[in-house]
């Protein structure tokens, strides 16, 4: 697997989405979520590109896209190392060891409370591979090639910059490459502030674009959403209206994954295009 920064440009990615269009459609979900609260371990906000085409390089791709606001509040890191140096990392985390997964979390309902408990787990690289069969399906899916949001994240502890490796990944979420038109990007929670919410979106519009092929010619749309809401459009390659902030409640069931065709307040977003480039 390839973990990659975006390349740099001088040009800003968002200029194709105006701000408003992501500010509404946050606004949104947030709305939708102060009636229906989602579980502390599904409450992520998602971008969803697109795209025209997909990559057929072979390779499974993985960038890391910078965020203004971290997605992670609490952090546990899985080390037969007691002694590591975390007094630089915000926030501090929790110390467990191989014993401790033996010991205290032997059964499976005590893994998942585990993983409910925190929002992000490192493992020290010397144990990475002794943890799927510690761990579980409450922190590794099943599938190939499928990774959780709460799998640990291997970092090499016994280097010195390790602190700093553990600080990107903090402030950062991942774009995966591989295979499918669509692609996930979580920018938020639904915990978060609206503000904070729109500003990581649109830094990961930014980064994001500078790693597909092509760039926007092969952004077909973008839409957010949460798990369990539809997907609000704040990009469109064709010419559809968009609409302002709208009422989940009368359009999850029936539409959950249509365009939105109401809007609350009768203000309507201009339609965006895709900008020639």
């Amino acid at each position: 697997m390839s973990l990659l920064a975006p390349e740099p440009t001088a040009a800003s990615a968002t200029s194709s989405v105006p701000l408003e269009n992501i500010d509404r459609a946050v606004g949104s979900l947030l709305k939708w979520h102060r009636r229906h609260p989602a579980p502390p371990s599904d409450n992520f906000i998602y971008l969803i590109l697109s795209l025209v085409s997909t990559p057929h390089n072979g390779r499974r791709l993985s960038f890391r896209l910078p965020l203004p606001h971290s997605l992670f509040s609490s952090i546990c890191i899985f080390t037969n190392n007691p002694k590591i140096q975390t007094q630089s990392l915000n926030p501090s985390p929790t110390i467990v060891s191989l014993a401790d997964l033996r010991s205290l979390y032997s059964l499976r309902e005590s893994l998942v409370d585990l993983s409910n408990s925190f929002d992000l787990f490192l493992a020290d690289r010397k144990i990475a591979s002794r943890l799927p069969s510690l761990l579980g399906d409450a922190f590794y899916s099943k599938k190939k090639n499928k990774r959780r949001s709460k799998e640990p994240v291997p970092v090499n502890l016994s280097s010195p910059a390790w602190p700093g490796k553990a600080r990107e990944i903090l402030g950062s979420t991942r774009l995966e490459m591989e295979g499918g038109h669509c692609k996930g990007v979580r920018v938020g929670r639904v915990t978060m502030e609206r503000k904070e919410v729109v500003e990581n979106a649109a830094a990961a519009i930014e980064a994001a674009i500078r790693c597909v092929p092509k760039k926007w010619h092969n952004i077909r749309s973008i839409h957010i959403k949460s798990t369990e809401s539809i997907a609000l459009p704040i990009y469109e390659e064709s010419e559809e209206e968009e609409h302002d902030e709208v009422d989940l409640e009368e359009e999850k069931g029936s539409k959950k994954r249509e365009v939105l065709a109401e809007n609350l307040e009768g203000k309507e977003l201009k339609t965006v295009k895709r900008a020639k480039r």
